[in-house]
């Protein structure tokens, strides 16, 4: 029986998608400062906050013209388990968006699908690309090593801004708090006290936009001359510090710890993981001990000030109403209350329902079935992820920022980001689309050796 044919993209189509996507991922690090420049100088503010949504929309349509005349592509989508998951979510985030936009309002549900949605078809673009198109690794080393250079910008300037630059200096450029962007964020209202965030929208964006690139560089040390790695992970890790982002140190410590089990700890034996596990919690908790009894460390971790009335005063008890409160919604509708009802997007809206909790998020909005296809998405990533043989080292990358990413998810809305969601998402799509790619011919070769 003779084997079917793979599918293979138009040269035309693939310049398309790699110039536009390639756009949409070297702007993402400076997107929330060059849009609010532009919104505030130029206008409106709307356009320009949207035009990577914009873009997507035009790239799509030729793809979707590209799809409906080649059986053989459509053919293999509809047996992927990743794609077939990616469109269920859609189409039930649609129909939700549709069932209550006059309930929800039309600038929240629009907000909405574009939090919820782009990421993903920005991801779904760049498998198609990487799976179809005449692409070769190159270009996902050139992405890699983008992503390493534009986190040491990002983090030299938030260092600029702590040590260096007026606090207010981005006033000039159309932050205003409430407005557009916060042209700075204190820990705990002290004015002594500056978190960093570079071009991001804010310090938790910023910090967890350092993780990815931070891994990055550890799996290149081998490769790197030692100063090159020292300096790197200096600066890098100097500007999460400074980012005062609890949620982003813990994603790091996650990432990090993944990253360890991945490349060591399924050799050791039970005895030295007992033992590291031990190390570990007797060190967490002096660092706890002292966080609570040193008046930095306690402001830095806790966000709190020794005269304040508990430890957990402020932001923390306050993190943690809003998951609960979010929780009880999707109790209440379990089927859920449309995109756009909670999270950022809720904004635009008559009230504002934050979770602090992407997954708490996405089940108000999709309800429990949304939320299953969310998670089956995720999981069906970090899946292919670590399957991948070809691109290892940006494959495993991926893979231990993305038990990070999902613990910064418990904790803020964290694929909300465009900048840290579709940089992420982006790489992913293209390395499991390789991956494809590279497995088919592997197979086709062998099948034809046989013949």
């Amino acid at each position: 029986m003779a084997r079917t044919q793979d599918a293979t993209m138009p040269t035309w189509l693939t310049r398309t998608l790699l110039v536009g996507l390639g756009f949409i991922f070297v702007m993402m690090p400076v997107h929330a400062f060059v849009s609010t420049w532009g919104g505030t100088v130029i206008g409106p503010l709307w356009v320009w906050k949207s035009w990577k949504e914009l873009l997507l929309v035009l790239l799509v349509l030729p793809v979707f013209v590209w799809l409906a005349t080649n059986r053989s592509a459509l053919r293999q989508l509809a047996k992927n388990p990743l794609a077939i998951g990616v469109v269920l979510y859609i189409a039930l985030s649609v129909v939700l968006a549709i069932t209550f936009w006059s309930e929800n309002g039309s600038q929240a549900v629009m907000a909405g699908l574009a939090m919820n949605l782009r990421y993903l078809g920005i991801a779904a673009l760049a498998y198609l690309l990487f799976r179809y198109g005449n692409l070769s690794e190159t270009w996902l080393v050139r992405g890699m090593w983008f992503v390493v250079s534009a986190g040491v910008f990002v983090a030299v300037l938030g260092i600029m801004q702590i040590l260096i630059i007026p606090s207010d200096y981005l006033v000039m450029f159309g932050y205003e708090k409430g407005v557009t962007i916060a042209p700075y964020t204190l820990i705990d209202n002290n004015p002594d006290l500056l978190r960093a965030f570079g071009t991001l929208r804010g310090p938790n964006d910023f910090g967890a936009f350092l993780i990815l690139p931070i891994i990055l560089v550890i799996t290149q040390v081998r490769r790197l001359p030692i100063w090159v790695s020292i300096s790197l992970l200096g600066l890098l890790g100097w500007g999460l510090i400074l980012s005062s982002s609890r949620s982003a140190w813990i994603g790091m410590v996650v990432a990090l710890m993944a990253y360890a089990f991945y490349t060591i700890g399924r050799r050791l034996k039970l005895t030295y993981i007992i033992g590291l596990l031990a190390v570990l919690v007797i060190t967490f908790a002096g660092m706890f001990y002292a966080a609570v009894n040193v008046a930095v460390l306690r402001q830095a971790v806790f966000h709190s000030s020794p005269g304040d009335p508990s430890l957990t005063e402020g932001s923390t008890d306050k993190h943690l109403t809003a998951t609960l409160n979010g929780i009880t919604r999707v109790v209440e509708q379990p089927l859920g209350c449309g995109v756009g009802c909670a999270g950022p997007a809720s904004y635009y809206g008559e009230q504002g329902k934050i979770s602090e909790n992407y997954f708490v998020q996405i089940a108000e909005e999709t309800g429990i079935v949304g939320l299953i296809f969310f998670l089956c998405v995720v999981g069906y990533v970090a899946y292919r992820l670590s399957k991948n043989r070809r691109q290892q080292v940006l494959s495993r990358a991926l893979l231990v920022t993305l038990f990070g990413y999902v613990a910064i998810g418990l904790l803020l809305h964290v694929w909300s980001d465009d900048p840290l969601s579709i940089t992420w998402w982006l790489l992913a799509g293209a390395v499991i689309g390789y991956n494809e790619k590279s497995s088919w011919r592997k197979s086709k070769n062998s099948s034809r050796s046989k013949t």
